[in-house]
């Protein structure tokens, strides 16, 4: 009987440093976090799978926050448990980038995955050691792994975490090695953090295609990928196309896809299955908690942490839409911090997708839960055509059912984007619903009086936003006056310290007419 082969491919993306099952915002147990997983991966041998992650998997949970913050006292958590795991490689996510150069490469060399990115330079050099890899097992077949991520990390990103980074289009970069080696192998994988621009069978747009991701165009035009495997849009993704598979496992460790691959006598591909194993119903990894044991005990500790009492409003968050429809007081209070912190004349801000705001008395976890990125601030200079196109597009975010408001369904698929509704102080808007988009905002005031097109303000935004994130391009470029170090979440953090007592100036500020 001839010889028949087999590989199992394990992936993991988006994991945002959610390593145990723990909601932080109240310390309930989870159904996700990458030590359930642990104990699906642990049943596969080493001997002929490949354990890859698809990055954004040191930013993101209170636990990183705590760790960034202390990283001289704890070696990286990530770090720790992707070793106990057992990677075989790791391609960076977006997110990773966030902490600063420093904090990423110090996770890139405690890993002993090999860290792959063929499209991100360091002016002339690859950004990593490696950008692909051509891995031979026992059995004989070869797999070539190829790593890219997004190429619009510069639309994002703190400029200076980027300082002299090269972003190339991961299509092109991605083509010219598989092109190279593609002969030499058994089986080709592409590790891409991004995602899917269009609908895979029907082409159908799903975002508008920015060069954000180009899920669709690798599959497509790549055509000697036999499997792509995706992060970024927090999707449960998995479309077999003519024994081609493209892949997405969700996000926060709540499913692992496992590939199974099947080869015949001459090593060519046979079949290609996959499935998802959901975290929820698994079993917590025992020995992944005593890895993490002294870091998360100090997290606990810090993040219980009392820092101030919440007088006369109701600062929790009980219903996140009607917190943007009527724009709940914690806007006013994160509002009300950048603009003391900036000086600036306006103030722009967003809730998270999920948000829990205040308890009466204030701990560091409340603050964590509410504001959830590593923002930081930065002032720009806008003028009254800029800022109305600004509002326009935030306007975006409602629309009307048999008369009703409700959030625009755009903002909810394919990727949970409710963050990209901003809520302004400093002046007075309306929005008026029965109008199309682009022709909502039929009033702005400042000090009373009517914005003309020529008026000027400072205004203070965070620096995904400032960047032009969320297809603002109306901010891209506007003129920066000043930039602000130190993240939302630490400025919110000292200033609740420093008052304690906390009476919120609400303003009605935000007129939606329907």
């Amino acid at each position: 009987m001839k010889k028949q082969y087999n590989l199992t491919i394990l992936s993991t993306s988006d994991t945002h440093g959610f390593l145990l099952p723990i909601n932080y915002s109240n310390n309930s147990k989870a159904t996700h976090g990458l030590s359930l997983l642990l104990t699906k991966i642990k049943e596969y041998s080493k001997e002929n799978r490949l354990l890859i992650d698809v990055g954004d998997s040191i930013q993101g949970s209170p636990l990183l926050y705590f760790h960034h913050l202390n990283q001289a006292k704890y070696p990286n958590p990530v770090s720790e448990i992707f070793n106990y795991a057992d990677y075989d490689y790791y391609i960076p996510g977006n997110h990773d980038f966030n902490y600063g150069k420093e904090y990423l490469k110090d996770f890139a060399s405690r890993i002993h995955a090999k860290t792959l990115c063929q499209n991100i330079y360091n002016g002339n050099d690859l950004l990593f050691d490696y950008g692909f890899d051509i891995k031979e097992f026992p059995n004989g077949i070869r797999v070539l792994i190829v790593g890219v991520t997004t190429k619009y990390i510069p639309n994002w990103e703190n400029p200076i975490n980027i300082e002299n980074y090269v972003f190339k289009d991961p299509v092109v970069e991605a083509n010219q090695i598989i092109k190279k080696y593609k002969d030499d192998v058994d089986l080709v994988v592409l590790a891409y953090h991004g995602g899917f621009e269009k609908n895979l069978e029907n082409g159908k747009e799903y975002v508008k295609d920015t060069g954000e991701n180009q899920g669709y165009e690798m599959f497509k035009e790549l055509q000697d990928v036999d499997i792509l495997l995706t992060g970024h849009q927090h999707r449960l993704i998995s479309k077999k196309i003519n024994n081609r598979l493209a892949i997405q496992p969700g996000c926060f460790g709540s499913h692992l896809a496992v590939i199974e691959v099947d080869f015949d006598h001459e090593k060519k591909v046979s079949s290609i299955t996959s499935s998802m194993v959901e975290a929820k119903g698994l079993e917590d990894d025992l020995h992944c908690k005593e890895i993490l044991q002294d870091v998360e005990a100090a997290n606990q500790s810090f993040l219980d942490e009392v820092i101030g009492i919440v007088m006369e409003v109701d600062l929790r968050i009980k219903d996140s839409f009607l917190a943007r429809r009527t724009k709940h007081p914690i806007v006013d209070f994160i509002n009300k911090i950048q603009l003391e912190s900036s000086g600036a004349m306006l103030s722009a801000t967003s809730l998270a997708n999920q948000v829990t705001g205040f308890n009466e008395k204030i701990t560091v976890r409340d603050v964590l839960s509410t504001y959830i990125y590593s923002n930081t601030l930065v002032v720009v200079e806008i003028d009254g055509v800029n800022l109305k196109a600004y509002l326009e597009k935030c306007a975006e975010y409602f629309v009307l059912v048999d008369g009703e408001v409700h959030f625009n369904p755009r903002f909810s698929y394919p990727k949970l984007e409710h963050y990209n509704y901003d809520m302004l102080d400093g002046i007075d808007y309306t929005i008026d619903l029965r109008h199309k988009f682009g022709e909502r905002i039929t009033s702005i005031q400042y000090n009373n009086k009517e914005v003309s097109d020529s008026d000027k303000f400072t205004l203070v935004l965070n620096n995904y936003r400032a960047a032009g994130g969320g297809d603002f391009d109306m901010l891209r470029n506007l003129p920066v006056l000043k930039e602000i170090p130190l993240e939302v979440a630490e400025l919110m953090i000292d200033y609740i310290r420093l008052h304690k007592y906390l009476k919120i100036d609400t303003k009605d500020n935000i007129t939606i007419r329907y």
